[in-house]
């Protein structure tokens, strides 16, 4: 029976890197967690008052 090849030092090293960049590629596709609620809730506040301060002037318009 011809035994199994045991991986050199060598090509231990570079399974380990392959294993590290593959998973450091990964990293770039995974969904980020989106930020906190209160933040999204303020950036509506700011956009809404935007809004609003553009459409006074056209609705009051005489």
């Amino acid at each position: 029976m011809a035994k199994p090849n045991k991986p050199t030092l060598v090509e231990e090293h570079a399974l380990k890197r392959l294993k590290k960049v593959e998973e450091e590629k990964r990293k770039a596709y995974k969904k980020r967690p989106e930020g906190s609620k209160l933040i999204r809730l303020m950036m509506v506040v700011i956009l809404l008052v935007v809004l609003t301060t553009m459409l006074i002037p056209i609705i009051y318009q005489k």
